[in-house]
């Protein structure tokens, strides 16, 4: 069964990107650009892991991993270097994409049993 990702950013062309590197047979790659419709989406449908951009208009990465089911993983991914959240990340990723560290977490949740 193929992992299902769910991508945050309000930059769609970081979207597309994000999708085009990384999405395979193994890795289905879902994009959002607007925190709400990711927070109304997560509410019928259960992804394996989310990467969640911090700046965003009107509310950031931390609010939006909050309003979410918390048993669902979230990696930030951030441009901005002194980010600031108190949310329990599993990880955090600076812009641009450090692509392999982003590729070794994909491999990692690819290998676990729930994927």
């Amino acid at each position: 069964m193929a992992l299902n990702v769910w991508y945050l950013d309000d930059e769609k062309e970081l979207c597309e990107i994000f999708a085009d590197v990384f999405s395979s047979v193994e890795v289905v790659i879902r994009t959002f650009v607007d925190p709400t419709e990711m927070i109304e989406a997560s509410k019928s449908a259960t992804p394996d892991l989310m990467f969640i951009d911090f700046r965003l208009p009107s509310t950031n990465g931390g609010e939006v991993a909050k309003s979410i089911d918390p048993a669902i993983p979230k990696v930030l991914v951030t441009g901005d270097i002194a980010v600031q959240t108190d949310y329990p990340f599993l990880k955090v990723f600076s812009k641009p994409y450090p692509y392999g560290e982003i590729q070794a977490v994909l491999d990692a949740y690819l290998k676990s049993p729930k994927a």
